[in-house]
């Protein structure tokens, strides 16, 4: 497909109109709407069902289908691009195969020289040839509205070019009057005055046009320092051009032509234009070029530009933006290493780092982050030189002050460490504070207060400061792993110790109000320890209390002896034999006694006894099992109550 208009546009807006090629365009009017597109995906829906086997092979097993396979469906339904040699097999998603397609077919674009000659654009032409064709054609046209030179016995037939027919006239037609045309750089031309060297008689164009310029002595310009350094630009170029480089690729009146003499003296792996009266490419633009391709290469480019253009930046106005900042400006479009590399380059190479980085140019943004990537990098000689630049190239404008420290410091803020912003604090910021402006001076308290919580911030809540810094803390406070606490988790050294107190003495808590048998909690470390006092107090007690009523008993018993001796008449007479169980409770450390009406009990068996005045029913263990005669009964028989139920074990 070939013709005007911005590449493959014709091609998509074809292919939206008519998806399925026309096939399905019943109406005939040109176009399948969406119910003809509809009808169209379905029948390829039935299709692709039919094939399911053969689509399987092409993708490598399985049955295939467009939503089952997403990034491999549109190798079947790609154009056949093979004559450029480039097969959908080879990339693995559309946009690969589409952006090496369009390099394989329009790569005579890079090459083609028709441009500056007739002002054809090739990228308005699909193929090579339709664009030889319109630059063929478009040198013909000249001929139709070329001026009459008949009188002058001038044919522009006989002429190869425009250029030499119009030098040809001009140089008859000495003498003629005509009114002044201005352009932009500020002179007015009339026609020439007298003749000059035919521009077959200089290596290039642009020496020609210098010496056009210097021989146009009816030039009139709009003040005489335009005059004097048109002129002055224009004998450089024609004295120095075979002695000095900057010379020999200057035009003056478009500036250096960068892409030609980095043409003209590297090898490589990209193509830039052919520049010979004006520039083509931007200098900013041919860096990032190279540097997609090799960064090292970009950079001894840059610095070779600099060495060879910047001491004659006088000539070209722009010249020292178009080194510096500008390239700097478009940092954002270029590799994503290509900043922390450049700064290493710049550490590397002191000489280049003070070419682009010049106090006559604006400040850029992208340097402000440079200085935060020097400062990571431990590259602080070079963090230092960016930063004194970058201040100087603020002029004293608070504005530009204000902007270029609110910039430093949020990039020096990635909130993984605070390293970065500390040594901005400490050894560029002081500079700053110096500065005897208001408005600068209105911001220091909020700069250093974003600084100051930055830091805070970051410190709690990075793990690179879990037991550094301020947190040293966490490796001196006792252990509070047992207690399941963990200092990484608090925030100050007083609220872990509080937590670990609570874990620690909380048990302490429970105690208070109750009877300790006597005892302190205060006094004992851990719950366990006052346990183990509190019972051997109990104990200790309770014998002493056994030891009173042992006492009392002996006095009771004398008074009791005679009722003793009548009731034990009584018992030698009962000759029943009783089965006592010892039953341990859950309230209870020793064991109470149980009438059991079951013989066969025994040892361990769960019962179910009555407690209490209400006699609530509950479980206990046997622990003992005894048989009496009612004279030796453990508990008298009519005040020992009977186990209700023996809950049967579990199979």
């Amino acid at each position: 497909m070939s013709g005007k208009g911005g590449g493959n546009k014709g091609f998509w807006d074809s292919f939206f109109d008519n998806p399925f090629g026309g096939i399905f365009d019943f109406n005939g009017d040109g176009k399948e709407d969406l119910g003809e597109q509809w009808l169209g995906f379905k029948i390829f829906e039935e299709v692709t069902k039919e094939e399911e086997e053969k689509d399987s092979d092409i993708l490598g097993g399985g049955s295939f289908a467009p939503d089952d396979e997403p990034d491999l469906f549109w190798r079947l339904t790609c154009e056949d691009e093979s004559e450029y040699g480039i097969d959908p097999e080879d990339y693995t998603t559309e946009e690969d195969y589409e952006e090496a397609l369009n390099e394989a077919k329009y790569a005579w674009r890079d090459n083609c020289a028709g441009f500056a000659e007739t002002g054809v654009d090739p990228n308005d032409y699909e193929t090579e040839q339709d664009y030889d064709d319109a630059v063929q054609e478009e040198k013909e046209l000249w001929y139709l509205d070329a001026e009459d030179g008949s009188d002058f016995g001038l044919d522009p037939e006989d002429f190869d070019s425009e250029e030499e027919y119009t030098e040809a006239l001009e140089n008859a037609q000495l003498g003629a009057e005509f009114s002044p045309v201005v352009f932009s750089s500020g002179v007015s031309r009339p026609q020439k005055k007298q003749r000059i060297k035919k521009a077959s008689g200089y290596p290039n164009k642009r020496r020609y046009n210098a010496a056009y310029v210097l021989t146009d002595i009816g030039t009139i310009y709009l003040n005489d320092e335009l005059e004097k350094k048109e002129k002055r630009c224009c004998r450089f170029i024609l004295e120095k051009a075979d002695s000095i480089l900057a010379a020999n690729y200057l035009s003056h009146d478009s500036g250096f032509l960068y892409a030609q003499a980095v043409k003209d003296h590297f090898t490589l792996i990209i193509s830039l234009p052919d520049e010979d009266e004006k520039r083509e490419y931007e200098f900013d633009e041919m860096i990032l070029k190279i540097a997609k391709r090799d960064i090292p290469l970009s950079f001894e480019i840059w610095e070779w530009c600099l060495e060879q253009f910047l001491p004659y930046a006088e000539y070209d106005s722009f010249a020292l933006n178009d080194m510096t900042t500008d390239v700097l400006n478009t940092l954002s479009r270029f590799p994503e290493d290509y900043r922390t590399r450049l700064v290493h380059y710049m550490d590397e190479h002191p000489d280049f780092r003070a070419k682009i980085l010049p106090k006559k140019t604006e400040y850029s943004v992208e340097l402000t982050e440079m200085i935060a990537i020097a400062i990571r990098e431990g590259l602080k000689e070079t963090a230092q030189f960016m930063f004194d630049a970058g201040l100087a190239q603020t002029k004293g404008k608070w504005k530009e002050i204000n902007a270029f420290v609110s910039s430093v410091i949020l990039y020096c803020k990635d909130g993984e460490e605070v390293e970065t912003i500390e040594y901005f604090r400490d050894k560029m910021f002081g500079k700053i504070k110096e500065i005897q402006n208001g408005m600068v001076q209105d911001e220091i308290g909020e700069w250093e207060k974003e600084i100051a919580d930055y830091i805070e911030s970051t410190e709690q809540e990075s793990d690179r400061y879990a037991y550094s810094r301020r947190n040293a803390w966490r490796k001196t406070v006792p252990d509070g792993k047992p207690y399941g606490l963990d200092p990484v988790f608090f925030s100050s050294e007083q609220e872990y110790m509080n937590a670990l107190e609570e874990e620690r003495h909380g048990w302490r808590q429970w105690y208070q109000g109750r009877d300790n048998a006597g005892l302190d909690t205060a006094d004992y470390e851990t719950q366990d320890e006052f346990r183990k006092a509190y019972n051997e107090q109990v104990k200790l007690q309770r014998r002493k209390e056994q030891e009173r009523r042992e006492s009392e008993w002996k006095k009771e018993q004398e008074l009791k002896e005679q009722e003793r001796k009548a009731k034990r008449a009584a018992l030698e007479a009962d000759k029943t034999i009783y089965t006592y169980c010892g039953v341990l409770l859950p309230f209870s450390d020793r064991p109470y006694s149980f009438i059991s009406d079951v013989e066969d009990i025994r040892i361990g068996d769960t019962v179910v006894v009555p407690v209490g005045d209400d006699e609530k029913e509950i479980e206990g263990k046997v622990v003992s099992v005894g048989r009496y005669s009612r004279l030796g009964v453990p508990f008298p028989v009519e005040k020992t109550k009977h186990i209700r139920m023996v809950i049967p074990k579990e199979l």
